[in-house]
C-alpha cells in the first residue's frame, strides 16, 4: 500500500512538473562579460534544487570522513566494555560455582582491560577471601576503581568480613557502623554483626540484632529465643567477677529471658560462685517452674540455702510432676545427705539409680556411704561409678578394675 501511495505521489509530481514546465514562460540571465547566459525559470528552478541535493550530499561524506576517527574509537570501546562485562560475567559465574581460584583470574583479567570498572575489584576480593588470601582481598578493595559511591555497600560488607577473619573485630564493627550510616542494615549486615559482636566480646549488644532478624522472619520465634538466650548467657559468663555488673545485667533483662533455662542456668552459677546463692535459687526456681531441665536441677541442690528445709521442700514439690527424673532423685538425695536426713538420701540416691545407672550418683552415694562407716558398701558403689565412667569416656574399663581392686584393698 505504502509503494503504491508512494508510485502515485511521485507521478503526479511528474505530471505537475511537466505542465509547470509547458506554461512556464519566465526565463533567467547571467551576464559575465562578454558572455551572457540564459535558461528557462523551470530549469533554473531545477538546477538550483539539484545543486542544492549535491552540496547536502557532499557535505554528509565530509561529515561523515570527519567523524570516523570518533567512531571508530567509540567502536573500539564498546568493544573492551563487552570483553570486560564478558570477563566480568565469568568471573561472577566462577564465584557462584565455588571456583574461587578461576574466579580470581578472571576477574584479574577484566581488570587488565580498560573501562573494566570497579566490580570485577570486588569479585576477586570475594574469591580472594573465600580462598583466604588476605593480602590479595585488602590490595582489590583498596583500588580507585572499587571505591566509587556506587560501590560503597559491598566493598564495606567485604572490608568487614575482611577484617573479622583476620580477627580484627573491633575494626568490622567500625565498617558495619559506616554501612548502616550509608544504606541502613540489611540482613547480611545483621548476620555479619552477630558474628562481630561475638568476637570483639559483646555479646550483650547480640540480642538487640536478634530482634531485627527475627521482625525480618530470618528466624522464626523460637529460634530467635535460642540464639538471644545463648548471647545472654555468654554476656552473664563475662561477668562471673563483677557482681554489680551481674546485678544490672540480670535486673535489665525480660522476664521471658530470666525464665529461658540457658540464661538461667548461667547466671546462677554466676551469683552462686559470687556467694549469692540465695539470688542462685531464686533464679532456678522460676525458671524450673515454668521450664524444666535437669542441669537446672543439678545446680539447684548445689546452691546452700538459709533455710535447707525450704529448699528441700521445694524440690520435692517438683517430685509430683518430675518423679521419673533421675537427675531430681539424685539432687533430693545430695540435699537430704547435706541436711544429714542418710536414711532419706540412700532411699533418693538408689531410686534415682534405678532409673539411670549414672556414676555420679553412684559417687555420691559411695561418698555418703563412706562417711557413715559402711566401707564394703561404699567401694562396691564407687568402682561401679569408675567403670561407668571410663565406659563413657571410652576407656579400657579391666586394667582400671584391677587397680581400683588394688587401691581398695590397701585402703582397708
Amino acid at each position: 500500500m505504502r509503494i503504491l501511495a508512494a508510485f502515485l505521489l511521485i507521478a503526479a509530481l511528474a505530471v505537475g512538473l511537466a505542465l509547470l514546465a509547458r506554461t512556464d514562460a519566465g526565463y533567467v540571465q547571467f551576464v559575465v562579460p562578454p558572455l551572457r547566459v540564459e535558461v528557462s525559470l523551470f530549469v533554473f528552478v531545477l538546477l538550483v534544487f539539484g545543486g542544492f541535493l549535491a552540496l547536502h550530499a557532499v557535505m554528509r561524506v565530509a561529515a561523515g570522513i570527519a567523524a570516523m576517527p570518533r567512531e571508530v574509537r567509540a567502536h573500539r570501546a564498546r568493544q573492551q566494555l563487552d570483553r570486560a562485562r564478558a570477563k566480568q560475567d565469568a568471573a561472577l559465574v566462577a564465584l557462584l560455582e565455588g571456583r574461587y581460584g578461576r574466579a580470581r583470574q578472571l576477574a584479574d583479567e577484566a581488570l587488565a582491560l580498560p573501562r573494566s570498572g570497579g566490580l570485577p575489584a570486588l569479585i576477586g576480593a570475594r574469591a580472594a577471601l573465600d580462598m583466604r588470601e588476605f593480602d590479595a582481598a585488602a590490595a582489590l578493595l583498596a583500588r580507585a576503581d572499587a571505591r566509587v559511591p556506587s560501590l560503597d555497600v559491598p566493598r564495606l560488607m567485604l572490608e568487614a568480613e575482611l577484617a573479622l577473619e583476620q580477627g580484627q573485630a573491633v575494626e568490622a564493627l567500625a565498617k558495619l557502623d559506616d554501612l548502616k550510616r550509608e544504606a541502613g542494615a540489611h540482613v547480611a549486615a545483621l548476620r555479619l554483626s552477630m558474628r562481630a559482636l561475638n568476637a570483639a566480646g559483646r555479646a550483650a549488644e547480640v540480642p538487640a540484632v536478634v530482634d531485627q532478624l527475627v521482625r525480618r522472619k530470618v528466624y522464626d520465634a523460637e529460634q530467635g529465643a535460642m540464639v538471644r538466650a545463648s548471647a545472654q548467657a555468654e554476656a552473664l559468663a563475662g561477668l562471673a567477677h563483677d557482681a554489680a555488673g551481674l546485678r544490672d545485667y540480670w535486673n535489665r533483662l525480660a522476664e521471658a529471658d530470666r525464665v529461658h533455662p540457658k540464661v538461667a542456668l548461667a547466671a546462677a552459677s554466676r551469683f552462686a560462685r559470687l556467694g549469692a546463692d540465695r539470688d542462685a535459687i531464686e533464679i532456678l526456681t522460676r525458671s524450673l517452674d515454668r521450664n524444666w531441665d535437669p542441669a537446672l536441677v543439678a545446680l539447684f541442690a548445689e546452691c546452700r540455702s538459709a533455710d535447707a528445709a525450704r529448699q528441700l521442700e521445694t524440690a520435692e514439690r517438683w517430685l509430683t510432676q518430675h518423679s521419673g527424673d533421675a537427675t531430681l532423685l539424685r539432687a533430693l538425695g545430695r540435699m537430704c545427705e547435706r541436711a544429714q536426713l542418710w536414711g532419706k538420701a540412700q532411699t533418693y540416691y538408689e531410686a534415682s539409680l534405678a532409673l539411670d545407672d549414672h556414676w555420679r550418683a553412684r559417687v555420691m552415694l559411695g561418698s555418703m556411704l563412706a562417711q557413715l562407716g559402711r566401707n564394703d558398701e561404699a567401694n562396691a558403689h564407687l568402682a561401679a561409678a569408675l567403670r561407668l565412667a571410663l565406659a563413657e569416656l571410652g576407656a579400657p574399663v579391666d586394667g582400671a578394675r584391677d587397680g581400683a581392686r588394688g587401691e581398695m584393698a590397701s585402703s582397708r
